[in-house]
């Protein structure tokens, strides 16, 4: 985590902390355990010495309060800061970094269970400024808080655990006797997981205990250590969450499609097929028959002038935004490296996403 990122959450944290009642122990816990996993010694110090210091001017600063209208002008100011200091760090990081952010926010604050409106408003602006949608804000602050399975019943919930869950949506891994669950968050945005730990036995987390209910980034390649039986792969959980997407079968209809060019030749006359995921289709006819053209219209690149392109009922041409990432196209061979196998180019394409 970069200097300028822990300086603007060190400076989050001590708004926060001077709300209500101002600074809770528990919530001095947090920060110093916070930047232990961040820093090495010297720098804990430095770093929660610095804390320290903002929470204290801001705890001072709520003491002079002296009437309602100060009051809201304190309020007011707080969420000026608050907005600037966003402001200047939204441009810095990207996706991951901004959600992480708002997760160690609403850890802080479940740390002393002071969720008041006033340092829920904070939060809340800080989501807003980093663009995180009211869902995932909303499946942030449950799986932060909450211990319930009502509560957690989402399909980017994964639990792990050796009796099945009572949820709807929610994933399932079983695993051999368990105090407790360790439940993972799956924010799909970001394409980031979180884990937290509701029991007490020892289990590691690449090596380091996990201590109970803190959250932890679930990063690739991770593994979890249980007392009994095999341990939980990064792999296993993103393979729990892709599932849903593999028994999810792709249609793709073509139905009377048209294509003129500018010029007014036809490209295309009334083209009509229906295929199913699974299958190979190939196009053959001679040079100018039109197949890069059918391409084109089918990837959405050209529109048709007559007919429709649906893709699982979709119209592509009409509703692309809610078909991205479904649809690749590949237009000739100048994509490929020649020295390359196949499967070598496919390979090294993917590790380019």
């Amino acid at each position: 985590m970069s200097e300028e990122i822990l300086n603007a959450l060190i400076q989050l944290f001590a708004i926060i902390a001077k709300q209500d009642q101002g600074l809770h122990p528990k919530e001095l816990e947090y920060i110093e355990s916070f930047l232990t996993q961040q820093l090495g010694k010297e720098a804990v110090e430095e770093y929660l010495e610095r804390f320290k210091k903002k929470a204290t001017e801001e705890d001072n600063k709520r003491r002079r309060v002296r009437s309602d209208k100060d009051k809201k002008l304190t309020l007011v100011s707080d969420s000026v800061r608050i907005l600037g200091i966003c402001r200047k760090i939204n441009k810095t990081l990207n996706r991951k970094q901004k959600v992480v952010v708002l997760v160690r926010l609403f850890e802080m604050v479940n740390a002393s269970r002071q969720f008041t409106a006033q340092r829920m408003a904070i939060i809340n602006t800080v989501a807003e400024v980093f663009n995180i949608s009211k869902e995932e804000y909303e499946e942030i602050h449950n799986f932060v808080v909450s211990d319930s399975i009502e509560d957690l019943d989402y399909e980017s919930i994964l639990i792990v655990d050796d009796q099945p869950v009572e949820c709807k949506k929610c994933k399932f891994i079983k695993t051999e006797s368990i105090d407790g669950q360790i439940i993972i968050l799956r924010i799909k945005s970001a394409e980031l997981y979180f884990l937290r730990y509701t029991g007490s036995e020892s289990i590691f987390l690449n090596g380091l205990p996990i201590l109970n209910n803190r959250i932890y980034l679930f990063a690739t390649g991770a593994t979890i250590k249980l007392p009994k039986g095999k341990p939980v792969y990064y792999s296993d959980v993103v393979a729990k969450f892709l599932a849903e997407y593999s028994e999810t079968r792709i249609s793709f209809d073509v139905i009377d499609v048209k294509y003129q060019f500018p010029t007014g030749d036809i490209g295309l006359h009334r083209i009509n097929f229906s295929e199913s995921q699974g299958k190979l289709v190939g196009i053959m006819g001679a040079s100018g028959s039109g197949k890069t053209t059918l391409l084109n219209v089918l990837s959405g690149i050209y529109k048709p002038t007559e007919g429709q392109v649906l893709v699982n009922g979709i119209n592509l041409h009409e509703e692309y935004e809610k078909l991205e990432g479904v649809l690749g196209y590949i237009p000739q061979d100048d994509l490929l490296i020649e020295e390359l196998t196949v499967f070598e180019n496919l390979y090294y394409n993917a590790l380019l996403l």
